[in-house]
């Protein structure tokens, strides 16, 4: 079957005007990673510039900081430590249950040994501090570490497609500028070793080897050499020995026929795969030409082009996600809470060096001779700031009016900018969005209640950047399944172990499976319909601690005999040492929550005679009942027949009928409440014999 299209990759790779291009778009972008250094350096209590650091000296003026956006930033940060939650892999379908389990084993293992959860946090600390961060997703280059990282990268090393859309997923191009040095660029262009000598040497000595000039690959550098606008200083350190590499993501597009099957699956129509071949000549798939992008990678050292190949990511994005906080909404410039909060912190370090230069200012207001002796007036001073200080006055001076030696001191303007002081903390808070009891501080709310709803109205406020958040997180966790994915799918009949060293039994999901010869693969990781999401439940141990008391508090309002049927969740709650073992154990005594398939039969023995006690008791309580039953109707037969008797003999008045109805009344409410004891002690008997036949099933 012909489409009348060539299927043959042809692409000549991404030139170097391309890239000076991309380079140019760099530099016209809006300036915002000054503003972005300077949040993270407030942050780090670097407030003060030298400029004014000399100003300050210059002017006698203490140089204090008092650092007020590091602990209303941590607050925030902690709120993410709090509500942290785990990847869950959920399938689409009821055909893609084992597999979507199996998966979410192998995705919860790489996340632990990627340590998915430090990188998106250090990621989430540079969102809310300046407004953007990276994570990278991506495959190790170590062969004896782990296939897979999660690592954040700095903002400063990555550019982007400024009119992409949040999720670059309509952006063109991304570039990462990294600082690499000679033998470790070498050793990752084993290829390009002569190019890369040449070109860190500023190509010095390449016209005299004459055996070189006959190598196209080194004639093209060359050129491109002379042709560029790129100074060697810009990415080559002399004293260093190291060089600026150039990762470039770039989607081109291309039209390409598309088949799509019934059950929703787009696949690129490849003519050399025979499966391909058998579905298209089958008819059931729909063919289209289409157009899509096509995700590409290309490495420049300089404006050397080294490496230009297929993304070699198993997905169709950029392997870097951005961590946004919040974006201006004319240049989409990123910013985060640092913004919000440097000029109220800037206020209170200027207010607070005034003050305590106010304070420490004196003004002295003399005369020429008021002074005893040949003090000068900077011993006067220092004795002034002396504890014990003694400063005497010349009993021959001039002027004898008491007015004439006096001491100034600016109490009055102290108290002003202590007041605009406390005002400005105050500020920077409510700026942004943190509350003091957010951060665990005293605040004006005495209640429990009104405590909380503060600590909920911060988390209120803080909306936007853990929903941004949680939308970056998600699609670090989509990225590393398609990894896994795509390595699952290399495998047959792959074991998946499940509830590994948990008291539930231990599960085995065969991934790629086949039931037999000619028989159809069972649990295709390629076909199942799958989607990552967040945990609705947190993982955190304080948010365990929480659920664990609750639990308890929950189960002491109950009777006994359900206390014991919760005994066993309440430990599986705590983060107690051993609480694996400790809820066996429990399980084992009180027979709920085991498996029958796992037992020992000395477990069975144990549960069967539990069972047949059980038995016994429901057994004899029911007879006892039976007898009580009969007791109380007789004595009720036994007065009925004394009252009909005594009728015929006497006449009696009310108070005595009163007292003989009431009488019957008792005894037949009794012979009521025993038969419906019995009755509720049956049915909890039934059920519990059913219950126990299907656990044994």
């Amino acid at each position: 079957m012909s489409f009348g299209i060539d299927y043959a990759e042809k692409h000549d790779g991404l030139a170097l005007k391309q890239l000076e291009r991309f380079l140019d778009d760099i530099r016209v972008q809006p300036e915002w990673r000054s503003e972005a250094d300077r949040a993270c350096a407030y942050y780090d209590s670097n407030q003060i510039t030298p400029e004014m650091r000399r100003v300050l000296e210059s002017r006698g003026q203490p140089i204090l900081i008092h650092n007020l956006m590091a602990p209303a930033i941590d607050g925030v940060l902690g709120l993410e430590a709090r509500t942290r939650a785990d990847w869950v892999v959920r399938p689409d379908d009821d055909d893609s249950v084992e597999v979507a389990e199996g998966i979410n084993e192998k995705l919860n293992e790489a996340a632990r040994m990627t340590r998915s959860d430090k990188a998106c946090a250090d990621a989430f600390a540079g969102q809310v501090k300046c407004g953007l961060d990276w994570v990278e997703v991506s495959r190790s280059s170590d062969p004896f570490a782990y296939p897979y990282r999660c690592k954040r990268v700095h903002r400063n090393e990555i550019f982007w497609d400024w009119h992409a859309e949040s999720d670059l997923s309509n952006a063109r191009w991304l570039v990462r500028r990294r600082w690499v040095d000679r033998d470790q660029a070498e050793l990752a262009f084993p290829g390009h070793k002569d190019l890369i000598r040449f070109a860190c040497q500023g190509w010095d000595g390449f016209d005299t080897e004459y055996q070189l000039m006959q190598r196209e690959d080194l004639l093209g550098a060359y050129s491109d050499y002379t042709a560029t606008d790129m100074f060697l200083q810009d990415w080559w350190d002399s004293d260093r020995e190291r060089a600026l590499i150039y990762e470039v993501y770039y989607r081109h597009y291309v039209q390409r026929p598309v088949m799509f099957s019934g059950d929703g699956h787009v696949l690129e129509v490849d003519p050399q795969n025979r499966m391909h071949q058998a579905i298209l000549a089958s008819g059931k798939v729909q063919v289209r030409n289409m157009a899509f992008p096509k995700m590409r990678l290309a490495y420049f050292i300089g404006p050397h082009r080294l490496v230009d190949v297929p993304s070699p990511h198993p997905h169709s994005n950029f392997p870097y996600v951005p961590f946004w906080g919040f974006r201006e909404d004319s240049t989409s410039v990123p910013y985060g809470l640092g913004r919000r909060m440097m000029p109220a912190q800037d206020e209170v370090n200027v207010r607070r060096q005034k003050l305590t230069f106010l304070l420490n200012k004196v003004m002295v207001i003399k005369d020429e001779d008021a002074l005893a002796g040949n003090l000068s007036d900077e011993e006067m001073l220092d004795e002034f700031y002396r504890a014990d200080g003694v400063v005497n006055l010349n009993p021959n001076r001039s002027n004898n009016d008491k007015n004439a030696f006096r001491i100034e001191q600016e109490t009055h303007v102290a108290a002003q900018q202590f007041s605009i002081m406390q005002e400005a903390q105050q500020i920077i808070q409510e700026t942004a969005g943190v509350y003091s009891a957010f951060l665990g501080q005293e605040s004006g709310a005495k209640s429990g209640v009104a405590i909380d709803s503060l600590v909920e109205q911060g988390s209120t406020t803080l909306a936007e950047l853990t929903d941004n958040y949680r939308f970056a997180r998600q699609q670090v966790g989509e990225m590393l399944m398609a990894h896994v994915i795509h390595d699952l799918s290399q495998r047959q009949d792959y074991p998946v172990a499940r509830n590994v060293g948990t008291p539930d039994k231990t599960k085995i999901i065969v991934l790629n499976g086949s039931e037999g010869t000619g028989q159809p693969r069972t649990n295709l990781v390629t076909k199942a319909k799958l989607q990552v999401v967040l945990g609705d439940i947190t993982s955190t141990p304080s948010y365990r601690a929480q659920v664990s008391q609750r639990m308890m508090e929950l189960a002491s309002s109950l009777p006994p005999d359900m206390q014991m049927v919760m005994l066993d969740l309440i430990v599986e709650s705590t983060d107690l040492p051993k609480r694996d073992e400790i809820v066996k154990r429990i399980r084992e005594v009180t027979g709920r929550g085991l498996d029958p398939e796992e037992m020992t039969p000395e477990q069975r023995e144990a549960l069967e005679a539990q069972q047949q006690l059980q038995q016994l008791q429901q057994d004899l309580g029911m007879e006892e009942a039976k007898q009580k039953v009969n007791k109380l109707a007789g004595e009720a037969r036994k007065l009925h027949a004394q009252a009909s008797a005594e009728e015929g003999k006497l006449k009696l008045g009310p108070a005595e009928l009163r007292q003989l109805d009431a009488s019957t009344e008792k005894l037949i409410a009794e012979m009521k409440s025993v038969i419906a004891d019995v009755a509720l002690k049956r049915s909890q008997f039934k059920f519990q014999q059913l219950g126990d036949t299907q656990k044994t099933g």
